[in-house]
């Protein structure tokens, strides 16, 4: 096989191809959370989607999904790798890349299985040679019969597309790259291609089809905001993605799952059959309890739980609770009560209608009251805050909770948002009564308050934001002018974004909310702008940039204004905050956001018509279009740092802007400048240019006409100095430079060519110490080694050996260890040989071998150039260039305190295929323990894989392999390449004095006269293993190697566990935990689903605690399961241990039988919790 793509850290990438990537993962939890099914693979619900698969061994790594036949358990994956863009052609080297993944998965057994599982390519839009051509490819392999007739049909010209066969050679090169450069067989690419699928996906346009099935999919259960829930997927995958994680339904945030809870599908009863049963519809204008009801509409909500809640509402409503409870449960009995209650929760419904209705019965004396009540409630800081950011999760604990209930504090911020927004409803109150009331209560909550009352009103700032939003943003801006500015603490505990939390989400959401209004947009706008300049930027999508530009957006404007007044708000903010609205300007440009989920809008006020459209004109977007791409031009004037970055933005110009920004960068202005000043500017051209030429046939690039205008201007700005002309060739993305034409190996050539020559320049111009300047200056100083390693000039051997090989500089290092192996490579040993190393000491000569591929050669040379001082050799090798019987230098590792390097050797050849000596495999592992040097990338993967190899191995020392699997147990809980600790489960069931001794190690003893002591990290630690053994325990007592069940092996085990168990103290927990491990027990020969010797034991007088365990085994054997609302599962789990309660009773175990009665009891009583909570959505 070729060599594999390095293992990335998924937090490390950016840009376009990696907002598609998050979008695409995004997809697929959508799906799952939907119900919905994963393409190319069978309609069963996604079980599991893996992020950055490459730490588990997948080379296809973008995401797998895992789907699971809800039948049987059977898994099936689907391995995608994801490219925003990519070109089906030899010289495309991310398609040869996608190749070389997608054939190193399809031939490892260990992650893929043939005729089942799929690999996916999945892409933005393609060219249409390359999408018409290869969908005809993969579907002939897929729909022919045989690889005979797959090849007849490609070559038939008049059948096939006339590129298909281009397209298939393509591939070919690809596959045969990936292969190791051996040719891959015809039956062989056949079985690929009916493994491979070509998936378009144009999610990033807003328009799109995937966009908008998505929004339908979560439209069946938030049909109100659905972009704001997808919006919410794409944030909690890129959180996931950041750490290579594994999603399941289970493991998401609650309020993410909630969101897709399946409201039960209710059926109402015709209109016409109404009539007769139509209950009487209560006047609630003239009920007697009007005016308690008007007041409890101020209030929303409250929970009778909450002393505090109840000691409010008493005092607005101005009488006992117990009088206002007495009252309430009448109007809860009415036919069409406005009050609801559940779990203790009273709610008002309906409350702007009811408050059009009963508003007149408000008295100024009543809004006084209110406010009054309202500043106390909502003025309360959050005793959350008081906690460190990494607890603050788990305030409840620590008592660290809001007095007032919230749903108590939402209702009171609505009842204030009522009053601003429905004032007139009040029309026995003072004149503006209502809206006074709204804008004093804003201002008394929120004026110089510091960031914790702001941090505890999160949630509520959008609604209060609407009962006044004169005063509210008064009191926002006010806010910005203090010193300190509480928003700069704010935005500080947002922290690493995993431990910290968001607190900026609702007063942006406010913001956004009040944009809609035309009155307030530029004030708004400005508002935000000055709040960018204080954000310090973070790992949340919550950003008051991000909020601007969601407003603002050309082809979907998240406000009511008029375009006019849009570019008013821009060029405001450009005069207040210039650098916040030069960002919003290239945000705002064409092609920047192809996607969006809208802005939050208005609850309360009715500022959106109902009738509105959000329908853009074409006339409309390219007038804003124009506007935003002249505005770019003017602010960037003649600054290189912005031209630099608006010439990235080349084609999204319109023309106009694109002359003039041409006429900028040609003018005398521009070209007169300093070289060093004007490089910025000749860099961005250079790399413009080259990637429209190199992809010259993609949808996207520009035309010959402008590019070669673009490239005259170039040409002006090119820098004489080669140190500034060349130091882009030595970057770490040689693909950027290639061109499109041509195989890559010819374009490496080409690429190695012209850094040779570079070098070359540089080294007649300022000799060896320029060309290590030049090396401290680049990305990539070990291609500058490369290239200066192919000029055989004695000076600069003499200048870099042996005085660059004791440098501490990381680019020096880099510089020195690629010049030693391109000389070696190019001359072989014989120049390694015939260098004068008299005067090097050991540590320089260990530097220098060590610079050399791990071969023998390079070992032969440790031993016999470094003698006893080999470890200047060992200590320091890198392991990865390696090839041939590694064997020799696995045990060297290890003797030179090196086991992970080691580890990493052993799992290469078992790779490889090569074989392993099975004492040197266990000392690795073992000396892997506890050594401090660094691990490696796949070490996870291949400590798996060694262990496997282990247990399958007769000669294995037994007690080699028991410490092995006690140390790495966490790796072996069958979800990692499925290995599990099979030495230590047989040894469970076999050996009760191991079971015991686990047993004693986690629990204290229940004896008086055996006092606990004080545990110590090594027995913590110990405990865990062995909590973490017996958590996964799925073999039985009384197994066999042959997988038979002994009943009299079984009872004399479990006879063994209960003396020694009884004697310690541990007998009611060993009970449990044989409890739990029997569900696995198999079934008897004469038919029985359980092993009478199992039911026995199960069902004995002194057993209840094994029937408890039995019973909460089997709960927590049913792992994350995908819920339906019509509780039909947990039926028919309820209906299965029915049966097999009947038939063990029958059998004679009636106690037992009880246990599974009860189990099937609970399933019923869950089935109805379903039912009921799905029904209240």
């Amino acid at each position: 096989m070729a060599k594999n793509k390095n293992l990335s850290n998924p937090s490390s990438t950016g840009g376009k191809g990696h907002h598609f990537e998050a979008h695409v993962q995004a997809s697929f939890v959508a799906l799952m959370l939907s119900g919905g099914y994963a393409p190319c693979l069978p309609c069963w619900p996604i079980a599991e989607i893996k992020l950055q698969g490459k730490i588990d061994g997948y080379d296809t790594d973008d995401l797998i999904v895992s789907v699971e036949n809800p039948d049987n358990k059977e898994r099936r994956k689907l391995l995608g790798q994801v490219k925003h863009s990519i070109a089906i052609t030899q010289a495309n080297a991310l398609f040869g890349e996608v190749m070389q993944a997608a054939w190193s998965d399809f031939n490892n057994p260990k992650v893929f299985t043939k005729g089942k599982d799929v690999i996916a390519l999945i892409t933005g839009p393609l060219s249409r040679t390359d999408e018409h051509n290869g969908q005809w490819l993969l579907n002939q392999a897929k729909h022919t019969k045989s690889v005979d007739e797959f090849f007849r049909n490609v070559q038939q010209a008049n059948f096939s597309p006339p590129k298909s066969g281009e397209k298939l050679r393509v591939i070919q090169h690809h596959l045969r790259a990936a292969n190791g450069g051996d040719e891959v067989s015809r039956d062989e690419l056949y079985s690929f291609l009916n493994h491979f699928h070509l998936l378009g996906y144009d999610l990033g346009n807003e328009s799109g089809v995937v966009l908008s099935l998505l929004h339908s999919h979560i439209s069946q259960f938030q049909r109100q905001y659905p972009q704001r829930v997808w919006s919410r997927v794409v944030d909690t995958v890129q959180t996931w993605n950041q750490d290579a994680g594994t999603i399941t339904r289970d493991r998401l945030p609650e309020d993410l799952v909630e969101a897709f809870q399946q409201k039960a599908v209710m059926e109402k009863i015709p209109e016409a059959f109404k009539t007769a049963h139509e209950k009487p519809k209560t006047d609630w204008a003239q009920h007697s309890d009007a005016t308690y009801l008007v007041l409890a509409i101020l209030i929303g909500a409250w929970n009778e739980k909450n002393k505090s809640d109840i000691e409010a509402i008493s005092q607005f409503l101005g009488i006992g609770y117990d009088a206002w409870l007495q009252k309430a449960r009448e109007i809860l009995h009415c036919p069409d009560s406005p009050l609801s209650l559940k779990d203790g929760v009273w709610k008002v419904v309906d409350r702007a209608q009811l408050w059009d209705l009963l508003g007149a019965r408000i008295l100024d004396r009543d809004l006084d009251t209110f406010k009054s009540l309202a500043v106390t409630i909502l003025k309360e800081p959050d005793p959350a805050f008081e906690l460190p950011a990494d607890q603050r999760f788990a305030a409840s604990i620590h008592g660290k909770v809001l007095d007032h209930s919230p749903v108590l504090r939402k209702g009171v911020a609505e009842g204030l948002a009522i009053l601003g927004s429905r004032p007139d409803a009040c029309s026995n109150c003072s004149q503006g009564k209502a809206e006074v009331i709204s804008v004093l209560g804003i201002r008394e909550i929120l004026t110089d308050a510091d960031w914790v009352p702001w941090g505890s009103l999160n949630g509520l700032l959008p609604t209060l934001a609407e009962a006044a939003p004169g005063a509210f943003l008064d009191v926002v801006e006010k806010a910005l002018r203090l010193t300190p500015c509480p928003f700069d603490a704010l935005f500080a505990q947002e922290g690493n974004g995993i431990t910290g939390g968001n607190y900026v989400t609702g007063l942006l959401w406010a913001l956004e909310g009040l944009a809609w209004e035309e009155r307030y947009l530029v004030r708004v706008c400005v508002v935000l702008g000055e709040l960018a300049s204080h954000d310090p930027g973070g790992q949340w999508g919550n950003r008051p940039s991000r909020s601007l530009a969601t407003i603002l957006l050309p082809w979907l404007p998240q406000t009511l204004a008029p375009v006019e007044k849009r570019q008013v708000a821009v060029r405001t903010l450009m005069n207040e905050w210039p650098d916040i609205a030069w960002n919003l300007i290239i945000e705002l440009l064409p092609s920047q956001h192809q996607s969006s989920s809208g802005s939050h809008k208005p609850n309360w006020r009715k500022t959106i018509p109902e009738d509105w459209e959000k329908e853009v004109t074409d006339q409309e977007y390219r007038q804003q279009a124009s506007f935003y791409a002249g505005l770019a031009v003017d602010a960037a004037g003649y600054d290189t740092a912005r031209l630099s970055e608006l010439i990235d933005h080349f084609d999204n110009l319109p023309p106009p802007a694109f002359d003039r920004l041409v006429e900028v960068l040609a003018s005398p202005t521009i070209s007169d400048l300093p070289e060093k000043q004007r490089l910025p500017v000749w860099d961005h051209l250079r790399k413009f240019t080259n990637k429209h030429r190199r992809h010259a046939d993609a949808k996207w690039a520009l035309p010959d006409e402008p590019i070669i205008r673009i490239e005259k201007v170039a040409e002006r700005l090119a820098p004489t100095n080669p140190f500034n002309r060349y130091r882009h060739l030595f970057s770490n993305r040689d693909t950027d430079l290639y061109e499109e034409k041509g195989s890559w190996k010819e374009q490496q050539k080409r690429l190695d060519a012209r850094r040779e020559t570079a070098i070359t320049e540089i080294f007649r111009q300022d000799g060896v110490e320029g060309v290590v300047r030049f090396a401290e200056s680049v990305v990539s100083p070990d291609q500058v080694g490369h290239a200066l390693g192919t000029m055989a000039d004695e000076v600069i051997e003499q200048t870099l050996l042996p005085h660059f090989l004791d440098t501490v500089d990381n680019k020096q290092k880099a510089l020195v260890s690629e010049f030693i192996w391109r000389r070696r490579h190019i001359n072989g040993w014989a120049w390694c040989d015939g260098i004068d190393r008299s005067d090097w000491t050991p540590g320089q000569i260990g530097h220098f071998l060590a610079c050399l591929p791990f071969t023998k050669g390079a070992w032969d040379r440790a031993s016999q150039w470094l003698g006893e001082s080999q470890g200047e050799y060992w200590s320091r090798t890198n392991t990865y260039q390696s090839d041939g019987d590694l064997a020799i230098g696995v045990d060297k590792l290890i003797e030179h305190g090196r086991p992970h390097a080691a580890i990493d050797c052993l799992g290469r050849m078992r790779y490889d295929k090569q074989p392993i000596d099975v004492e040197q495999c266990v000392r690795a592992l073992l000396a892997g323990l506890t050594s401090s040097e660094p691990t490696y990338a796949m070490e996870r993967y291949h400590i798996i894989e060694l262990i496997q190899f282990l247990q399958s191995e007769p000669s294995v020392d037994q007690d080699g392999l028991f410490q092995i699997e006690w140390a790495y147990l966490p790796l072996l809980d069958g979800h990692h390449g499925g290995a599990t600790p099979k030495l230590l489960e047989s040894r469970l069931a076999s050996d009760p004095e191991f079971f015991c001794e686990a047993i004693r190690l986690i629990y204290r003893s229940e004896k008086a006269d055996r006092p606990s002591k004080e545990p110590t990290k090594q027995s913590k630690a110990m405990a865990e293993n062995a909590w973490r053994l017996l958590r996964e325990w799925k073999t039985p007592p009384g197994s066999q190697e042959d997988e038979a069940f002994r009943a009299e092996r079984f009872n004399q085990w479990l006879q063994q566990v209960k003396n020694l168990c009884i004697e310690s103290g541990h007998l009611e927990v060993a009970l449990i935990h044989i409890g739990e491990v029997l569900i696995h027990a198999p079934a008897d020969p004469d038919g029985l689903w359980i092993h009478r010797a199992a039911a026995t034991a199960l069902n004995d007088r002194d057993a209840e605690e094994m029937r408890n365990g039995f019973w909460t085994g089997t709960h927590n054997s049913r792992g994350a399961y995908w819920v339906d609302p019509t509780g039909k599962p947990e039926r028919e789990l309820a209906g299965r241990f029915r049966g097999k309660a009947e038939a063990v009773e029958n059998a004679g175990f009636q106690r037992f039988a009880i246990t599974l009665r009860d189990l099937a009891d609970d399933y019923e009583r869950e089935a109805e919790r379903v039912i009921n909570r799905a029904a209240s959505y």
